[in-house]
């Protein structure tokens, strides 16, 4: 037994809406989802059906979370997503939804070996990288 995957991972933002519409551009689910034991609703972002980045307000963060972390209005969130195509791909996506990357696809390292990335910042200066894996144009 042991670590087999990232489960969430927690980013503090400013504006929900704001971020809900940023990853919704991407191709993404985000919105609210029930809590259990009838503590209501929080916001999501979902990834995958085994994946989510699970979102507190910056003001609200110590009060709706009893174990915040420190330093978290300080402190910005670099992720790493997996992209499902080429990097060129990924870019004409990005373009499309209105969303600027920070530069070309390039030749990265990633979780699983060598691979093409590109990257985007959301509304909180996040850094999110895209990356794929077996694209031709940077083997």
């Amino acid at each position: 037994m042991g670590i087999e995957a990232i489960d969430h991972w927690v980013l503090v933002v400013k504006d929900l809406e704001t971020t809900f519409t940023f990853y919704r551009k991407r191709g993404l689910e985000a919105g609210w989802q029930e809590r259990p034991g009838g503590r209501g609703a929080r916001p999501i972002i979902r990834i995958s059906e085994t994946q989510t980045l699970n979102l507190y307000v910056v003001d609200r963060y110590e009060i709706e979370s009893p174990t915040f972390a420190p330093r978290y209005a300080t402190v910005w969130a670099d992720s790493c997503l997996r992209w499902n195509g080429s990097g060129q791909e990924a870019r004409s996506f990005l373009k499309q939804a209105g969303i600027p990357g920070l530069h070309e696809p390039a030749a990265r390292s990633g979780a699983l070996g060598p691979g093409t990335s590109l990257y985007v910042r959301d509304p909180d200066d996040n850094l999110i990288e895209l990356i794929t894996y077996g694209d031709p144009e940077h083997r």
